[in-house]
C-alpha cells in the first residue's frame, strides 16, 4: 500500500484527494474517547446556552486545535526533524486542566450570585416592596420616578406596556428602528396601572425602542434582544401559583448570560490538546515543501473536529430548549443542572492536570 509520504513525493495531485479524508478522520477523532465533547456539552447545559453559541464554541476549539498543531510543526522543524512531539502533550494537558477547573469555578460562582439574585428578587416581589424589572421589562430611572417598559404576551399578541407613577400625567409614544433600519410608532392608552400600546408589536423582538414621555419632552432609548422561546405552560389549566412559578421559571432562563469571549475562552481551550496524528502529516508535507498542503490537511482535519463539536453543543443546546417544554419536572431539575455541569467540569479539569502533571513530574 502507498503511504501518504510516497504520494505527496511522487506528486501532489492524488494527495489533494486525502481533503475530504482528513475531513472524516477529523470528525472520528472528534467521537473517540476522552476528548472534549463532555466538556462541551456540559458547558453548553451549566450556560443553558443557544444554538449559535454552540457553534461558536465548536469553531473556536476547532481554530485553536489547527493553531497548536502549526506552532508545534513549525516549532518541530525548527528544532530538529527527530523531536518528539508527544512529549509536550503532558504540558497542554496540564494547562489544560488548570484552565477548565478555574472555568468550572467561575460557573459555580455564577449560578450560585445568579439563584441568590433571584431570589431576592422574589422576595422583594412577592411582598410589594419593589425591586428591578417587577414585570419582565426594562427600568429608567426618571424624575417622575422610576418607569418600566415591557412587552407583555402572556396569552394574548405581544404589546408594549408602560409602567409610571400614576400620579403623573404622560403621554407615552415609542418608536421602535429594527436591524433592518425599517421603523415603526407605537401610541398608548392609558388601562389601569399602566399604559399599554394600541398596535401590536410583531416578532423578533430584537430591536432598538426609544420611549417618548409627553409634556416633559424626555426621551429614553432601550435595547431589546430576542430571546429563546420557552413556553413553561403545558396548555393546560395553571392557577396562580403555578403562573408564577412559570413566569419565575421564564425569568431565570432569560437572565442566564454568558459573554462571547468567555465561551471563546472555554473553545479554545477545549482545542488545546494536539493529536499525534494530525501533527504527523503536516511534518510529513513541511519536510517535503508542501506546506499549502500541509496546513490544508489539517485545516480539514480541524474542521472534521469543529463538526463533531458543534453537533454535540447543538444537541445540548436543542435537547435542553425542547424537554423544558415537554417535560414539567425539567425546568426544576435544569436549574440544579449548573451545578452537575461544573462537578462534572471540574472531575474532568483535575484529571486531565493529574494525567500532564504524571508524565511531567
Amino acid at each position: 500500500m502507498t503511504s501518504f509520504q510516497e504520494l505527496i513525493t511522487q506528486g501532489t495531485a492524488s494527495a489533494w484527494f486525502f481533503i475530504p479524508t482528513a475531513i472524516l478522520l477529523g470528525i472520528l477523532h472528534g467521537l473517540e474517547p476522552g476528548h472534549s465533547k463532555t466538556m462541551m456539552a456540559a458547558f453548553i447545559i451549566a450556560i443553558r446556552g443557544t444554538i449559535a453559541q454552540a457553534v461558536l464554541l465548536g469553531l473556536s476549539a476547532a481554530i485553536s486545535h489547527s493553531f497548536v498543531i502549526w506552532l508545534l510543526a513549525a516549532t518541530a522543524l525548527h528544532f530538529g526533524s527527530q523531536w518528539d512531539v508527544e512529549t509536550t502533550e503532558p504540558y497542554f494537558q496540564l494547562v489544560s486542566g488548570i484552565i477548565i477547573i478555574g472555568l468550572a469555578a467561575w460557573m459555580f460562582w455564577r449560578t450560585r450570585r445568579d439563584q441568590l439574585e433571584a431570589a431576592h428578587h422574589d422576595h422583594h416581589h412577592h411582598h410589594g416592596e419593589g425591586g428591578s424589572r417587577p414585570h419582565g421589562g426594562q427600568v429608567v430611572s426618571t424624575h417622575l420616578g422610576e418607569i418600566e417598559l415591557c412587552i407583555h404576551e402572556d396569552g394574548v399578541p405581544p404589546r408594549f406596556r408602560v409602567y409610571a407613577p400614576l400620579t403623573q400625567a404622560i403621554a407615552p409614544t415609542v418608536e421602535v428602528s429594527r436591524p433592518d433600519d425599517s421603523r415603526e410608532s407605537y401610541h398608548f392608552t392609558r388601562s389601569g396601572e399602566y399604559w399599554e400600546a394600541t398596535a401590536e408589536l410583531p416578532e423578533p423582538h430584537a430591536f432598538t425602542a426609544r420611549l417618548h414621555l409627553e409634556p416633559s419632552g424626555e426621551a429614553y432609548s432601550f435595547a431589546f434582544e430576542e430571546p429563546e422561546h420557552l413556553d413553561v405552560s403545558d396548555g393546560g389549566f395553571q392557577d396562580a401559583h403555578e403562573r408564577e412559578h412559570a413566569a419565575d421559571i421564564a425569568r431565570r432562563f432569560r437572565n442566564r448570560h454568558v459573554t462571547t469571549g468567555q465561551i471563546v475562552l472555554f473553545g479554545l481551550t477545549g482545542g488545546l490538546l494536539p493529536c499525534p496524528a494530525a501533527i504527523t502529516v503536516l511534518l510529513v508535507c513541511l519536510q517535503l515543501k508542501q506546506f499549502i498542503l500541509g496546513f490544508t490537511l489539517v485545516a480539514c482535519f480541524s474542521f472534521g473536529l469543529a463538526l463533531t463539536m458543534v453537533s454535540v453543543g447543538a444537541a445540548a443546546a436543542w435537547g435542553v430548549q425542547h424537554a423544558t417544554k415537554r417535560f414539567s419536572w425539567f425546568s426544576s431539575a435544569a436549574a440544579r443542572a449548573p451545578y452537575f455541569s461544573s462537578a462534572i467540569l471540574l472531575v474532568l479539569g483535575l484529571f486531565i492536570a493529574w494525567m500532564g502533571a504524571k508524565h511531567i513530574f
